[in-house]
């Protein structure tokens, strides 16, 4: 049976997700300090491993490209979901943090607000190059 590039690119950045991961897993349990190197380093991994088991290619035909009309129909529907879900998430974050800690995390609190400015001055950004 002949593997695939995606077939590939998920298995690589499937057992580096699981090494990285695990490793990160395994200093928080063992109540070593777990902050911004561990932090991006499982997201860059995880988004990689996300990536490589979404788009195909057009010449291996296993999947969509991102390139063609379906890959970005998928992208653009995704981006407005996922700009929703983080905004949730956010006031899921704030609401949280008043409650444990009883304030407000300011700095929180900002980016949470301008991100429910972003979708509306992104479509009005975009909306003036078609006029």
């Amino acid at each position: 049976m002949k593997r695939t590039t995606r077939q590939w690119g998920a298995a690589i950045f499937g057992a580096a997700a699981a090494i990285i991961v695990g490793f990160t897993i395994y200093k928080w349990i063992a109540g070593d300090t777990v902050g911004f190197n561990e932090i991006i380093s499982c997201a860059i991994v995880l988004t990689s491993l996300l990536s490589a088991i979404t788009w195909g290619s057009r010449e291996e035909g296993d999947g969509p490209a991102q390139d063609d009309e379906l890959g970005q129909h998928i992208t653009h529907k995704s981006a407005k979901i996922s700009y929703f879900v983080i905004l949730v998430l956010l006031l899921l974050a704030l609401v949280a943090d008043k409650w444990i800690f009883g304030r407000e995390n300011m700095t929180l609190l900002l980016v949470f607000a301008l991100s429910m400015i972003v979708l509306p001055l992104t479509e009005w950004i975009v909306s003036k190059q078609y006029r």
